[in-house]
């Protein structure tokens, strides 16, 4: 009997630990893989020049966010890739600046974007 009460009480305390409590952390963010930086913008026609990062293939027509202190900047669509490694990209929305990171957004992430590491070089 006092085997049944311990198991109840350790199955209680257990339980309860693994409830959603009010004000509990939300589960680590995905690893964000950055695509590229942008290096020049075209406000006049509309376009943005993005040295590319990513080891990956890049293909015409996706689209890209662009972050800046964490926070979204614009949405691109790639629509040319020029001399390796640099790809051109029309600016969708946003006012999106040099230096911006870039990187495509994956289904079931949130509406906030992700902030870039820090990878320029100290000055």
């Amino acid at each position: 009997m006092k085997n049944r009460a311990a198991i109840f009480i350790g199955l209680f305390f257990l339980l309860g630990a693994c409830a959603n409590k009010p004000g509990a952390k939300p589960p680590a963010a995905m690893r964000v893989d950055w695509a590229g930086t942008i290096r020049l913008v075209n406000t006049a026609e509309n376009f943005v020049l993005v040295e590319s990062e990513s080891p990956t293939a890049v293909i015409a027509g996706e689209k890209y966010l662009s972050v800046h202190d964490g926070r979204e900047t614009g949405a691109l669509r790639i629509t040319d890739l020029r001399a390796h490694p640099f790809l051109i990209a029309d600016i969708v929305s946003g006012n999106p600046s040099t230096g911006d990171k870039i990187y495509i957004p994956r289904p079931g992430w949130t509406q906030q974007s992700p902030a870039p590491a820090d990878s320029s070089p100290q000055k």
